[in-house]
């Protein structure tokens, strides 16, 4: 399968655009008017055929294209993409409609961070929708923009205009707590605006793109509960896509940098990031790495992959680190529990402090014993006390 080059920082290519600070604010998430109407019954049973077609996906990446095809159909949008959130490495990733993947992977590796609209963090689930969230929200973007000012960004036209999208509508979908993801269709400034019929349309058709979703990244729960105390679960599908990790799995593998490095590869059929082979953890983490396959809750064939990390080196270990690199007793503390593998979630529960104050602790354990991440941090240490396998 033929590979999708990664792009370096785009050079902007026009002038007269707005600086960094004065870019466009905006939100998807901000009261906007209410543009949906209803539908007259022959609308109705056209939509209802197509949400027929959705429910009939496979719950996997070929259900994903499907799915993005009926929807873009049903709405005559010229070109549609789905934008979904790695659960491993946070990273956003695309199934794309009649789109070039070197457009989303433009917008992931540089204009996400110029979009006004605050998407990107949604997806990740950095951002919640607001109040008492609704599971779905449709915006149309000419809705949410001064499209006057829009059109002066470098966003729109490095970005937007290069791709040939003027008109954008999208569809926020989070089915469950852990699953955020948006779907967005677009037009050329040639073609015409969504009508408020549209906008009705994929309200309608939003909660179905939830169920696919949540089938897709149902894998099977009772493998990860079955996890040891520290231990890491990841759950791929067979073509190696991450549909499920937890916390402790994530906090193993988030400091080792770039997803290369993670054995990661990007594929052209999905604009995304597959973890290429289980072993290539050991390279990366220092943790046991062990893989078996199971049955998804969907049906279909899986891999569950537990990342242990190697016991803590004992109570006798405190005193000559802490003589040897200077740290304080509450670094002492930190990097006790960060060798069993503890996130800085857990690292902030167990000792009752801000967990941002454990990011700066790590950050200054780090430096002290001279190197960049925390798996390097516990490989020091175990290296230090003679304990490296």
């Amino acid at each position: 399968m033929a590979r999708v080059p990664l792009s370096g920082r785009p050079r902007p290519i026009t002038g007269g655009l707005l600086s960094g600070n004065e870019r466009l604010q905006c939100s998807l998430f901000a009261p906007r008017p209410a543009r949906s109407t209803p539908l007259d019954l022959e609308r109705c049973a056209q939509v209802l055929g197509t949400v027929q077609e959705i429910s009939k996906a496979s719950p996997d990446l070929d259900g994903c294209q499907k799915l993005l095809g009926c929807v873009a159909d049903e709405l005559r949008a010229e070109q549609g993409v789905l934008i979904l959130s790695n659960p491993l490495t946070r990273e956003l990733e695309f199934v794309v409609y009649n789109q070039d993947p070197c457009v989303p992977k433009l917008y992931a590796d540089y204009y996400c961070d110029l979009d006004p609209t605050g998407l990107p963090d949604y997806v990740r689930g950095r951002t919640p929708l607001p109040r008492r969230p609704p599971a779905y929200m449709v915006s149309d973007l000419m809705d949410v923009v001064d499209y006057s000012s829009l059109l002066s960004t470098e966003f729109y036209n490095d970005f937007f205009r290069s791709a040939r999208i003027h008109y954008d509508i999208v569809a926020l979908v989070s089915p469950n707590a852990d699953t955020h993801a948006a779907l967005c269709l677009h037009r050329a400034r040639t073609g015409k605006p969504f009508s408020p019929d549209e906008v009705t349309v994929l309200e309608m058709i939003a909660p179905f793109v939830g169920n696919h979703l949540e089938r897709m990244f149902a894998a099977s729960l009772r493998s990860a509960l079955e996890a040891g105390p520290g231990e890491g679960i990841i759950v791929c599908d067979t073509s190696g896509r991450v549909l499920y990790c937890n916390e402790t799995a994530r906090s193993l593998c988030a400091s080792q940098g770039r997803l290369g490095t993670l054995g990661l590869t990007v594929e052209a059929s999905f604009v995304g990031y597959a973890l290429s082979r289980p072993e290539v953890l050991t390279e990366v983490c220092d943790a046991d790495v062990s893989s078996r396959e199971v049955t998804l809750e969907h049906g279909a064939a899986g891999r569950v992959i537990t990342l242990e990390p190697p016991p803590a080196p004992g109570l006798g270990w405190a005193q000559p680190l802490k003589d040897r690199f200077g740290l304080s007793q509450r670094e002492v503390e930190v990097l006790d529990r960060l060798m069993t593998g503890a996130s800085n979630k857990e690292i902030s529960q167990a000792l009752f402090i801000a967990e941002c104050t454990v990011k700066k602790h790590v950050h200054s354990i780090a430096t002290k014993i001279g190197v960049r991440s925390r798996a390097s941090i516990a490989h020091a240490v175990r290296k230090e006390l003679g304990a490296v396998r």
